[in-house]
């Protein structure tokens, strides 16, 4: 039996894929592919992550099931389809390693210690990468952090060679696959057709899921949302309006209305970039064969700017309308 573990890292297109192994876990089955349906959340297997790196982080809702549990229901999709190759997929291996623990799971239900391994991890070059996990944090997990807090405290987050270690030391260097995203483009269909690619299944056998509207924050709607951080809340009450204010930064773009500057400077995303170029020539030289991680490229211009800066009270009002109306539509639908 071949396994592929799917690890992320994170901000790269993993809930794309999840999604897509999950919405074709039949057909997948016909290809004698195997999406476990383990305590699947949000498409991907994040409670296993979670509960193998020791427990759920603040910002995660738990559930009560324990990892020996999840175990018994791995040990079952296994029984109950005995493929030739199993799909694990969670960011969180990434986020929280601990690839030997994965691995003595996968012993205990059935994988012989001379079964093939392909650990998948797209990368993404840090500047980008570093403003989508601010989004992330501040949307999702209820972070009061600036852009700069955040940088500062998940510097080592995007250090690519001090996160692919464990894995290597666990797998092998061979078993490693490592892919990168900065090449896709926004939509989904770039990271499908390569990660289909990469374990072996022509995408065009699959039923694709349409394009996610982009998820990005901008930096006005960032500020309003770390406001709503600071009050005494659950992490749930805290995302409660995140997705009315992801859908109002895609439909204000551009317009003038918010702030939508970039976060990095073209001179602060060279200088981020810097701080990581031996890691990058690490990862590429190890598990590549070349120099250069990342296909070269010029960090986003100082043009991009529209709006005026800072959260205003206009602004707020603004915002608030929106959230209003939004509530009112969603409770008038059937």
């Amino acid at each position: 039996m071949k396994w592929i573990l799917h690890i992320g890292a994170p901000k790269t297109g993993s809930t794309a894929i999840q999604r897509a192994l999950f919405e074709n876990q039949d057909k997948l089955l016909a290809h004698d592919f195997l999406y476990p349906n383990v305590s699947l959340r949000g498409y991907g297997h994040h409670d296993l992550a979670f509960l193998l790196g020791g427990g759920y982080p603040d910002w995660a809702t738990s559930q009560a099931r324990t990892l020996e549990d999840l175990r018994g229901d791995l040990l079952a999709a296994l029984r109950r389809h005995p493929v030739g190759t199993v799909i694990i997929s969670s960011e969180n291996f990434y986020l929280y390693p601990k690839p030997k623990e994965l691995r003595d799971l996968l012993l205990s239900v059935g994988m012989a210690p001379d079964d093939p391994v392909s650990v998948i991890c797209y990368v993404r070059r840090q500047d980008a990468a570093h403003v989508s996990w601010y989004n992330q944090t501040v949307k999702a997990q209820g972070s009061v952090l600036s852009f700069a807090e955040c940088v500062r405290q998940h510097r080592s987050l995007w250090d690519y060679e001090q996160g692919l270690r464990p894995w290597q030391e666990t797998f092998g260097t061979a078993a490693l696959s490592i892919r990168d995203y900065s090449s896709f483009g926004a939509g989904a269909g770039d990271i499908l057709e390569d990660f289909f690619c990469a374990i072996g299944l022509p995408l065009t056998d699959f039923k694709v899921p349409a394009d996610r509207i982009n998820e990005r924050i901008n930096r006005d709607l960032l500020t309003f949302q770390r406001s709503i951080n600071r009050l005494p809340l659950s992490i749930t009450q805290k995302r409660r309006y995140h997705k009315q204010l992801i859908a109002l930064s895609s439909a204000s773009s551009g317009k003038g209305i918010f702030d939508d500057r970039p976060f990095l400077t073209r001179a602060e995303a060279v200088d981020l970039l810097q701080c990581y170029a031996a890691s990058n020539r690490a990862v590429a030289e190890t598990y590549l064969g070349r120099s250069d991680l990342f296909a070269p490229a010029i960090p986003e211009s100082d043009d991009a700017i529209s709006g005026t800066g800072g959260l205003t009270l206009s602004k707020i009002l603004l915002i608030l309308k929106w959230l209003f109306i939004g509530r009112q539509a969603g409770a008038s639908s059937p």
